[in-house]
């Protein structure tokens, strides 16, 4: 029953479904990584034995993606990645793109991306000034790439923080920004940097230490996570390219005419609106991408 609190605020209740079990909602490559660190046998058998079993097929498809990014030998016993990628907090493809980010030192890019494929999109698209919205990202464009144009946006709203509050405000109202999602992405950056720092791929000495546990310590102070130099002596676009589409393979898409053959499955998929190479003129012959989404547009 409502209680009356409930009743004058037009609160209805309704009895929700027995809960997905977490198996099914975990993702299937993470769940077959942990098998194989903890020598259980063969993946597809262990996880057959749930209460609440996946589905073959998806397991199936978990191993073949894992054995694409080189996380499984081909006979699914694990490779040195492997066991690196099971002591993050991501999915494979971001996983390996930190991973990638310190190897040839343009950390900083790699993990403000992670980032930003772990949130919502920073940039605000109202209905009613979308196209709006759309021209204030393509300001920001940088080469063929939707995700170093976010980045872009990041590094400027960073600058812009430099100043006041008031300015960070008028900057992000400007060029159609979120200032809270921008600020859970650098919170969610210092985390991903943690990670690799807890799981013993980067060292650190005792001043970096002190910044990362002031960073991630609460305070109502503005703090920004701090890259040791050393891991991010190249930061440029073309080793950012090359690591976000090694860390993404098979995920390529390959122009087809007017439009993209996904090499995967042979599918032809469209670029999203807001995509810096949706209708250009002379469109590049390749894209790497994160993931692609059902859409009920024709």
């Amino acid at each position: 029953m409502l209680n009356s609190d409930e009743e004058e605020l037009g609160v209805y209740k309704t009895i929700t479904k027995e809960p997905t079990p977490e198996i099914l909602r975990l993702s299937l490559q993470d769940l077959v990584l942990r098998v194989k660190i903890c020598k259980l046998g063969s993946a597809e058998a262990v996880l057959l034995e749930a209460l609440d079993p996946p589905l073959s097929k998806n397991i199936q498809r978990a191993l073949d993606s894992l054995i694409d990014v080189k996380a499984l030998t081909a006979s699914e016993e694990l490779t040195p990645l492997g066991r690196q990628l099971a002591k993050l907090p991501l999915d494979i493809f971001l996983g390996k793109l930190i991973l990638l980010g310190s190897i040839f030192k343009c950390l900083d890019g790699a993990l403000t991306i992670a980032a930003i494929l772990s949130s919502k999109s920073p940039f605000s698209a109202p209905i009613g000034a979308r196209s709006q919205a759309n021209a204030a990202r393509l300001a920001f464009k940088r080469g063929d790439s939707d995700l170093l144009t976010v980045l872009n946006a990041y590094t400027a709203w960073k600058r812009a923080c430099g100043n006041s509050p008031s300015f960070e405000h008028q900057f992000c109202q400007k060029n159609s920004l979120i200032a809270q999602t921008l600020s859970s992405i650098e919170e969610l950056k210092g985390q991903l940097l943690g990670s690799l720092v807890e799981a013993g791929f980067l060292t650190l000495d005792e001043g970096e230490i002190h910044a990362l546990q002031m960073f991630r310590s609460y305070s109502s102070k503005r703090r920004w996570v701090v890259i040791p130099e050393r891991y991010n002596a190249y930061d440029n676009d073309l080793i950012l390219n090359s690591i976000l589409a090694w860390s993404f393979y098979p995920k390529l898409l390959k122009r087809d005419g007017k439009g993209w053959r996904n090499i995967s499955n042979n599918q032809i998929v469209t670029l999203y609106p807001g995509s810096v190479n949706k209708d250009v003129e002379k469109p590049p012959k390749w894209l790497s991408f994160y993931h692609i989404m059902q859409s009920s547009s024709k």
